[in-house]
């Protein structure tokens, strides 16, 4: 009877033991299939979303550089504007500024509505001579012809304006370059003709 109960027990043990091993075998094989399987199906799905935020990233640089590009641009076309507020704002309205020398004698210039001086005279003793030679300006600064376009020794740009008879009525400021100087004969030409008269001495 208890040799009986021995090979119960052993065959008991024995059964035990292997659904223990059987069991484990199932987990690895459960574990490793699990790892096959996100292996396979989620690494590429991880891979693809890595390489899409990649592609973002890009995108979103790309985008960052044309706004930078675009500011740039708004930035040369404010400066423009500016430019061109001023060259109208000087086209609109000149002013005749009279003018004495420490030797008593009388000069004008002529200003543009920013204040810059465009055209120096010639000196005069008389308030009279001042005037006509003011006058004189008004009469021929619409004709391209009364202008002597000049050249420095050190290689600047200036013009004269002259009278019928030749006589220079006006000079100009120097310019670096030719085109400056033809920008400003065109601002006498537009604002030479103007009545206005700062005259403090008056």
């Amino acid at each position: 009877m208890t040799q009986l109960f021995i090979q119960l027990a052993q065959s008991v043990t024995g059964a035990v033991i292997t659904i223990v091993a059987l069991l484990l075998v199932a987990a690895v094989i459960g574990y490793l299939t699990a790892w096959y399987y996100a292996k396979s199906v989620y690494t590429p799905k991880i891979k693809a979303l890595e390489d899409e935020n990649a592609g973002l990233r890009r995108e979103i640089d790309s985008l960052k550089g044309e706004i930078r590009k675009l500011d740039d641009e708004k930035s040369l076309m404010h400066k423009k504007i500016v430019r061109l507020e001023e060259e109208l704002a000087e086209m609109n309205s000149g002013t005749y500024v009279v003018k004495k020398a420490k030797n008593d004698e009388l000069f004008f210039h002529l200003k543009s509505a920013l204040g810059k001086t465009i055209l120096s005279s010639e000196m005069y003793t008389t308030r009279a001579a001042c005037n006509n030679g003011i006058e004189s300006v008004r009469k021929n600064c619409t004709e391209d012809k009364r202008y002597e376009r000049k050249v420095s020794s050190d290689n600047l740009h200036f013009f004269n304006l002259k009278a019928n008879n030749g006589q220079v009525i006006g000079t100009s400021e120097m310019y670096e370059s030719e085109e400056n100087m033809l920008k400003a004969i065109e601002l006498v030409k537009k604002l030479g003709t103007s009545m206005t008269l700062d005259d403090t001495l008056a």
